[in-house]
């Protein structure tokens, strides 16, 4: 299971994910929930998550994540990338900009080429 910091930034990844597309629905919010207990051991409630997605919505999370990213575990990296992801592709639509905000955060956690598509990969099986 994820440590409480790897467990903080997935839940910012995620809530800075959801905002990319400038509104959060309740399918998010469940979403959220269920991915980050899935993801980390805890739970988060629903003021939880629509505080931390109004909290990082205009904040930068790949540029605040690339200068920890190097102390996270191999497994930590792939969860916050698999959350990111599995946000964005809540409501079966990934627009440029959700794309490009996943693309920074691929690059924010220095993950190689075959790792980030096997991440990705793993996580639409899900």
């Amino acid at each position: 299971m994820a440590t409480a910091i790897e467990a903080d930034w997935i839940l910012k990844t995620m809530a800075a994910m959801a905002a990319a597309d400038q509104r959060l629905d309740a399918r998010e919010v469940d979403l959220i929930q269920h991915v980050y207990e899935e993801l980390t051991g805890r739970t988060v409630d629903v003021g939880g998550v629509v505080s931390a997605v109004q909290r990082y919505a205009r904040r930068d999370v790949a540029n605040d994540l690339s200068s920890v990213a190097g102390s996270f575990s191999a497994e930590a990296k792939a969860a916050i990338l698999q959350g990111a992801y599995r946000t964005l592709a809540c409501n079966n639509h990934v627009s440029q900009a959700e794309r490009d905000a996943l693309e920074r955060v691929a690059a924010a956690l220095r993950l190689p080429d075959s790792e980030r598509e096997a991440i990705l990969a793993e996580a639409d099986k899900t």
